[in-house]
């Protein structure tokens, strides 16, 4: 099987045992201590033994700083996905884009059952979730006009209202055995989440075979979907030395890119974070053919991996041979400053199609930067002035002359700057963002007792109208 070329990733599965509830979150501080990349906690709502998966790792949230925290897996029968969905984009938000999404079609139906859920069959519990993260992805994608719409079996929302965003793009991880839902991860999801002692080695290639079939019949590339394997029991013997050389064949022969250790003994995570990791990292770029920089991450280009896979912007995955050849020739992705990274967007993005063209003109750019800061807008800016292409900025994307967008261009989006602040009520003074709309400013204004002449409907955007009519705005290809 074929090594996907995603860069490699360490996490800990943790018990969120209740008779100590302050252990689960010690390993989890001490995980993002150690270094490790991603701390997951086991999700199983009816079991009186644990805690609340949700309520720990928002706490957890709160304790760390770095490490990215997801559930493993979260139990979608208990957990409506709408509400799920909104509650991973808050705690995403809060906790500056540190949450992935972890989701199981559920086990354990008599559990599930007294808790108040429904007993599925297994082909149902494979449509429900499926039909869940339509939901999902559907109140996440607050960029899409007009409420949502689902119309499922098991899952309906009608009329529902959108958002928030995530404040990263949350991926959604399945934790699958049977090849119904190993179809379903190739279909739609960003990555397969097994266990490896409930699965045998060889289940591992074999799932891929079945996944990578499904993604190409969907006319997706394998190489989007993330290959995460949870390592617990006693799926690794001997000493700690000789970890790395048994999870090699699994990196290089199953594209398994991501690790994650279950267990709640500190000596065993930090020793994982600390020895184990660097190890395998080490044995992978050589394999490669790459090198590695001071923190483990491999760098250069992997030996049969397209030149530029592993440069995703946003969530630092590796891009496949279809994303790539989607690029603008005349913007360099490679020089995307990393503070940039986490809000751009680029033609094969599952957000792409939502930012790319404008209320009324369709538009196909090379590269949206959906800025958050005015620090962002000057980076973005630079950026631009260096690229052989056009540049573009819209505000609430009406953009009637076709200006707010281009193709093959640069598109600095600055909707995410919509606060609207009185500053000076005696003298009428008020701040508003370049990316509000005059709804917002007149929703904001309206307690003071003030108001501004905008324009005839409310999502009109307060930067286009201010400064060019409601036209839009653009410039031809940055020089100098």
């Amino acid at each position: 099987m074929p090594d996907y070329g995603h860069d490699l990733r360490f996490g800990s599965f943790i018990t969120p045992q209740s008779e100590r509830p302050q252990l689960a979150v010690e390993l989890a501080v001490l995980s993002e201590q150690a270094g490790l990349d991603l701390v997951t906690f086991q999700d199983h709502p009816y079991q009186p033994g644990f805690l609340d998966t949700w309520t720990l790792l928002s706490w957890v949230a709160a304790r760390t700083e770095r490490v990215h925290l997801s559930g493993n897996v979260i139990n979608l029968p208990l957990r409506p996905p709408a509400v799920l969905a909104r509650s991973v984009a808050s705690l995403d938000l809060l906790s500056g884009g540190r949450i992935e999404l972890g989701l199981g079609a559920g086990a354990f139906w008599d559990a599930v059952e007294a808790m108040g859920g429904r007993r599925l069959t297994p082909g149902q519990a494979v449509e429900a979730l499926s039909e869940a993260m339509d939901v999902i992805r559907g109140v996440w994608d607050a960029d899409e006009r007009g409420v949502l719409k689902v119309d499922g079996t098991y899952y309906s929302v009608h009329g529902a209202k959108r958002g928030p965003s995530p404040a990263h793009d949350v991926p959604i991880w399945l934790g699958a055995y049977k090849p119904r839902m190993l179809r379903l991860i190739g279909t739609k999801a960003d990555g397969w989440l097994p266990s490896l002692g409930y699965a045998q080695p060889e289940d591992i290639g074999a799932g891929n075979k079945i996944i990578d079939e499904a993604a190409v019949a969907a006319g997706r590339d394998p190489r989007d979907i993330r290959r995460l394997l949870n390592v617990i029991g006693g799926a690794l013997q001997g000493p700690v030395a000789t970890w790395a050389e048994q999870l090699l064949p699994l990196a290089l022969e199953d594209g398994v890119s991501t690790f994650i250790i279950g267990s709640d003994g500190p000596r065993v995570i930090q020793a994982f974070a600390q020895e184990v990791a660097p190890a395998l990292r080490e044995l992978v770029a050589a394999e490669r053919g790459t090198t590695s920089d001071t923190t483990g991450t491999p760098t250069g280009t992997p030996t049969g991996t397209p030149a530029g896979a592993g440069t995703g912007t946003g969530t630092g995955t590796a891009r496949s041979s279809r994303a790539l050849a989607l690029r603008s020739p005349g913007i360099d992705y490679d020089a995307l400053p990393a503070s940039l990274a986490a809000v751009a967007v680029e033609p094969g993005d599952r957000a792409y199609d939502s930012v790319a063209s404008s209320y009324i003109w369709a538009g196909s750019p090379g590269l949206v930067l959906r800025v958050t800061t005015p620090e962002q807008v000057a980076e973005a800016v630079t950026f631009a002035r260096a690229q052989d292409v056009s540049l573009a900025v819209r505000s609430g994307g009406h953009g009637i002359s076709g200006r707010s967008t281009n193709d093959g261009g640069i598109v600095i989006d600055v909707g995410a700057i919509n606060g609207v602040e009185v500053i000076d009520r005696e003298r009428r003074l008020v701040r508003v963002g370049a990316g509000a709309r005059w709804g917002d400013v007149a929703q904001a204004l309206a307690p003071h007792g003030l108001a501004i002449s905008s324009g005839d409907y409310g999502d009109v955007g307060v930067g286009g109208l201010a400064t060019a009519g409601g036209q839009g705005a653009s410039w031809p290809a940055p020089t100098g």
